[in-house]
C-alpha cells in the first residue's frame, strides 16, 4: 500500500479494519488514526460522542463532584474533632461538663416543679374553702390557678427536652470518641478519585443505586459498607453515614473504593455512588481495566438490589 499521501486506518461497524487516503461519508464521527509515510500512527481521533454517552458523562461529573464535596465534609469534621481534642479524656470531660450543666438546670426545674406544686395545692384548697362558704370564686383566681398548671406541665416538659438532649451529647460524644480512635489509627492521604479513562467513567453510572426511604437508604447503606469491605483491598480510610472509603492503592493490583450517600433536597431519600480508583501506574491502569475490577463495578448494583429485595420480601 502507497502510505505517502495521508492515510487513515479505521475499524467499519463489523470490526474490519480498513486503510484508505479518505474517509467514508458514513465514518466521519468515528474513530479513526492517521498514518505517516512508515505506516506509523501520528494522530489518533476518538469517535464522536453520543447524546447518551455526553448526559452519562454529565450525571456521573455531577455524582463525582457531590463525593468530592462529601469527602471534603468528612475530612473537615475530623480535622475540627482534633484539633478541639488532645485525647480521649478531653471528649469524656466535655461530655461529662455539658451533661453536669445540663443536670444543674434540671435540679432547678425539679425546685420550681416542688414550688409550683405546693402554690397549685395551696391555691386550690382556698379555691375550695370558698365555694363551701357560698362564695364564687374570682375569675382572674381560676386565671392564676390555670397559669400555674400550666407553668407546672412546662417544667416537666422541659425535664423532658433535656434529658433528650442529654441523650443526644452521649450519642454525639460517643461517635466523636469512636472517630478519634479511628483517626489515631488511620494514615493521611489524598487520594482523589478522578484517574478513570472516559470509557470507564461512563460504565459507572451502573454503579449508581438509587432508595427511595430513611429506611430503605439506611438498610442499603449497611450493605454498602458490607460490600466495600469484602472487595477492599486497602485499609477502611473513612466511614461515615455519608461517606465510606478506603485507603489510596499501594500496590499495582490495589484499588481504593468510595461509596457516597447522595442526599438531593428536590427529592425523597438518596443515590448510593460507587466509585473506583486504581494505583497511578501503568500495571495500575491495565488492573483497571481486568474483569477482576469489572466484576466489583457490576456487582455493587446487583448486590445490594438483590438483598434489598431480599429483606423486603415476596413482592405481591
Amino acid at each position: 500500500m502507497d502510505l505517502s499521501a495521508r492515510t487513515y486506518r479505521w475499524t467499519d461497524a463489523e470490526g474490519n479494519v480498513h486503510y484508505s487516503d479518505r474517509l467514508p461519508p458514513e465514518h466521519v464521527k468515528g474513530a479513526r488514526s492517521y498514518l505517516d509515510d512508515q505506516g506509523i500512527e501520528t494522530k489518533r481521533v476518538e469517535a464522536a460522542k453520543t447524546k447518551e454517552q455526553l448526559a452519562q458523562e454529565a450525571e456521573l461529573e455531577r455524582l463525582r463532584a457531590a463525593e468530592r464535596r462529601l469527602i471534603e465534609e468528612q475530612r473537615e469534621k475530623d480535622s475540627v474533632l482534633v484539633r478541639t481534642f488532645r485525647n480521649e479524656d478531653d471528649i469524656l470531660m466535655a461530655r461529662d461538663g455539658k451533661l453536669a450543666s445540663i443536670d444543674t438546670s434540671i435540679q432547678i426545674d425539679r425546685s420550681n416543679i416542688y414550688r409550683l406544686k405546693l402554690k397549685l395545692a395551696n391555691m386550690q384548697k382556698n379555691a375550695a374553702d370558698t365555694e363551701r362558704q357560698g362564695e364564687k370564686v374570682s375569675a382572674n383566681y381560676l386565671k392564676e390557678i390555670e397559669s400555674t398548671r400550666k407553668a407546672l406541665k412546662e417544667a416537666h416538659a422541659s425535664i423532658i427536652r433535656k434529658e433528650q438532649h442529654k441523650e443526644l451529647i452521649r450519642e454525639k460524644h460517643s461517635a466523636d470518641l469512636q472517630r478519634f480512635r479511628e483517626l489515631k489509627h488511620l494514615r493521611k492521604t489524598d487520594s482523589p478519585l478522578d484517574d478513570a479513562s472516559d470509557e470507564k467513567r461512563v460504565t459507572l453510572l451502573e454503579t449508581v443505586v438509587i432508595c427511595n426511604t430513611s429506611t430503605e437508604c439506611d438498610a442499603l447503606w449497611a450493605k454498602a459498607e458490607s460490600y466495600v469491605r469484602q472487595h477492599a483491598t486497602t485499609r477502611l480510610q473513612l466511614l461515615a453515614d455519608s461517606i465510606i472509603m478506603t485507603a489510596a492503592p499501594i500496590k499495582d493490583n490495589d484499588i481504593t473504593i468510595a461509596v457516597s450517600r447522595i442526599v438531593e433536597p428536590s427529592t425523597p431519600g438518596a443515590r448510593l455512588f460507587l466509585d473506583l480508583q486504581c494505583k497511578d501506574s501503568p500495571r495500575g491502569k491495565d488492573f483497571c481495566l481486568t474483569p477482576e475490577v469489572d466484576n466489583i463495578r457490576t456487582g455493587f448494583r446487583e448486590y445490594l438490589v438483590g438483598n434489598a429485595e431480599s429483606l423486603a420480601g415476596p413482592r405481591q
